[in-house]
């Protein structure tokens, strides 16, 4: 399970193929949010929540995580780093924005 940059010009393209791909099924998908700052340190935004979807929005430059009971948006993503399974599932999910702040997702 290796770490990989996406970059950002396949960003859209990335997230609009796993979310059509994993999340489009009759089996629930879940996902659990972790925020990390340099003020704040460690701060869990969801527990295990049911994941609808992800896509990036280029015009508004904004990764969108769709939740259950809510939506995760993240504005001016400067980095994204996957792991994934071999059939290439997203395990983990770390972006981070232009003021450094990164955002943990983890899936199951």
């Amino acid at each position: 399970m290796a770490i990989k940059k996406i970059e950002k010009n396949k960003w859209k393209a990335y997230f609009d193929s796993f979310s059509k791909k994993y999340l489009k099924d009759e089996e629930p998908e879940y996902a659990e949010v972790r925020v990390f700052d340099d003020s704040m340190g460690a701060q869990q935004a969801t527990k295990w929540v049911l994941l609808n979807g992800i896509t990036y929005d280029e015009k508004g430059d904004l990764l969108d995580i769709r939740l259950e009971d809510s939506n995760r948006i993240i504005h001016h993503p400067k980095e994204i780093y996957v792991s994934e399974s071999r059939e290439g599932w997203i395990l983990n999910l770390e972006v981070i924005q232009k003021d450094g702040t990164k955002n943990i997702i983890e899936t199951r």
